[in-house]
């Protein structure tokens, strides 16, 4: 799975990039700062990324809070967590279940495909696996209660969002555009919500809650939906965060923006040729990653910037805390400034 979820996402990011440019050409920027200071070795090595994830081949792993608080066996990725456990899974369909505290297997499961993306709410794991599969998953019982084919995906972009809890609900993103609203009391009522537009390369690749909203992006759309609304910003998607009650999003074509929670753009800059791969808000600042290895720092509005050199990005870039990891570097993003 490992090796698919790798090739596609070299296919998704070779379209991110030529749909941002009609060139070559990659972002110059005429004077860079040293950020050696706020730079230093993990010494570990990533074998599998995801969206809310990055485990590490000693076992440990990373979250967007920080560093994961136990050990995965050999051959398991992290996939998410909750307050009690910890999910794990690897390439054939198995799953394990871990205490958070003491790093315990609590249990074992088997699905019928490899598990791409999850959540786990009370007692049970809201998921979605391969060939785009949603099911429910109880942890007491250790077994599937509702499996299901939910639509056609031929291609995805690897930066698949994990479904989240949001007002009593589960919204689940699953494979082909769409978000599936599931009630923990009766699973098998699903409503669905279409975000996507197509079966290749259009999947959920990032999904927050902002007050009422439900903030989602497809690789080529931003959405919010609230209570008898919906606006949507299109755009080729890098990467979006958000803070302070506001989005910011990275887009391929070199555009760093602020949005509101309707998607009005509040500001904006273009950097020509830009090719980001990462965004972070910490300490009311805003950090825009290019895979050159340009880390732009912002203020709020946009305006006023300095750009440090951290080195060109070759495997992965991912933000936990106020923390930047690239390959084998983390980067302390409240160390540098504009």
């Amino acid at each position: 799975m490992r090796k698919i979820l790798s090739l596609l996402l070299v296919i998704s990011t070779a379209l991110l990039l030529l749909s941002g440019c009609n060139s070559r050409k990659s972002f110059e920027p005429e004077q860079t700062s040293s950020a050696s200071s706020a730079i230093s070795k993990t010494g570990k090595e990533a074998v599998a990324i995801m969206r809310d994830g990055v485990t590490f081949s000693d076992g440990s792993y990373l979250t967007r809070s920080g560093m994961g608080s136990v050990k995965l066996p050999q051959g398991f990725h992290y996939v998410n967590q909750s307050s009690r456990y910890v999910l794990a899974a690897d390439d054939t369909g198995k799953i394990l279940i871990l205490d958070r505290k003491s790093g315990k297997v609590v249990k074992e499961g088997k699905l019928d495909f490899p598990l791409i993306s999850a959540t786990i709410r009370g007692n049970n794991i809201y998921y979605v696996s391969q060939d785009n599969v949603f099911g429910v998953y109880s942890i007491p019982a250790n077994k599937v209660k509702i499996s299901a084919k939910v639509g056609r995906a031929y291609a995805v972009d690897t930066r698949i969002a994990n479904p989240m809890p949001y007002q009593g609900i589960v919204v689940v993103p699953i494979l082909d555009g769409k978000l599936l609203l599931i009630s923990p009391s009766n699973p098998k009522a699903a409503r669905g919500m279409a975000i996507g537009d197509s079966y290749n390369l259009n999947n959920i690749i990032y999904l927050h809650s902002l007050g009422s909203r439900i903030i989602a992006a497809t690789p080529n759309k931003l959405i919010s939906a609230a209570p008898g609304a919906m606006h949507k910003f299109e755009a080729p998607i890098a990467d979006v965060t958000i803070a302070g009650g506001k989005i910011y999003l990275l887009t391929g074509d070199g555009r760093v923006l602020k949005l509101s929670p309707s998607l009005k753009v509040l500001a904006e800059r273009k950097f020509p040729y830009a090719q980001f791969t990462a965004i972070a808000v910490v300490g009311g600042k805003v950090y825009a990653l290019d895979r050159s290895g340009a880390l732009i720092v912002m203020d709020p509005s946009l305006k006023k910037s300095r750009i440090y050199d951290v080195g060109e990005v070759d495997n992965y870039a991912f933000v936990a805390g106020s923390r930047l990891y690239k390959d084998d570097e983390v980067i302390n993003l409240s160390a540098l400034g504009y």
